[in-house]
């Protein structure tokens, strides 16, 4: 029958439909996948920016103690001359020593943080060389996999055009039923019957059914899945 062939055509048309439009709502998460190793970048990037801004803090407030301390120190020499007595003496020495011990133990808490802060530095440049070069590498991915996308497009509104020529073609009785099932089974309204069996649903076919499916005389269906069901001659094998 022409209308089992137009069917088989029809389904093979709405199965890379099926496919295409499958494959299309994954387009979000694969250009999510890619960006992945971006947004690791960008997440270690700010990292390393928050651990430079804290010791950029650390730094400028031990610069800030240190001249405190400093200023200190000079408002200490220059009382030394006011003290009269050995014992304000002795007790103005220990308070510059105390003052001393202090600036030179900044000084070295400041040689580290100064230390910090090159660290910091560098790994925020690092970091942003690396984010740079993944910006580039996602770009290109995202491009790549949006191209792919876009060929899918143009071979869906070719297939959507075929569509539209053979549907009217069909005998509506069968045309309607075709779009129930199709309903049901998307990929597979129409299958092949095979070895004795629906591929379908792998339910086995009674011999005068299947019979009937081979002469392809009228419009066949799976006893179980009630899909309609086409038979494909096998292919001869090459004489030797």
């Amino acid at each position: 029958m022409e209308d089992l062939r137009l069917l088989v055509e029809l389904q093979g048309i709405d199965t890379r439909l099926f496919e295409l439009r499958k494959d299309k709502e994954r387009l979000p998460k694969l250009i999510s996948y890619a960006g992945e190793a971006l947004q690791q970048i960008k997440a270690e990037l700010e990292a390393a920016r928050a651990e430079l801004d804290q010791a950029g803090k650390e730094k400028r407030a031990a610069d800030a103690e240190l001249q405190a301390e400093n200023e200190h120190l000079n408002k200490l020499k220059l009382r030394t001359s006011e003290i009269k007595t050995n014992k304000e003496y002795f007790a103005h020495l220990k308070e510059i020593e105390e003052c001393q011990k202090k600036i030179a133990k900044t000084e070295e808490s400041e040689l580290e943080l100064m230390e910090k802060v090159e660290k910091a530095e560098a790994a925020v440049s690092e970091k942003k060389a690396l984010a740079g070069e993944e910006e580039k590498t996602f770009a290109e991915r995202k491009s790549e996999i949006e191209s792919r996308f876009v060929s899918g497009d143009k071979e869906m509104e070719e297939l959507a055009r075929k569509r539209v020529e053979i549907f009217p073609k069909i005998t509506e009785t069968h045309s309607q039923y075709y779009s129930s099932i199709l309903a049901r089974y998307p990929e597979s309204a129409v299958v092949e019957a095979a070895n004795t069996s629906c591929t379908g649903c792998s339910m086995m076919i009674p011999p005068q059914m299947f019979n009937n499916v081979r002469k392809g005389e009228s419009i066949i269906k799976c006893n179980n899945c009630r899909r309609i069901l086409y038979y494909r001659e096998p292919a001869a094998e090459p004489s030797r």
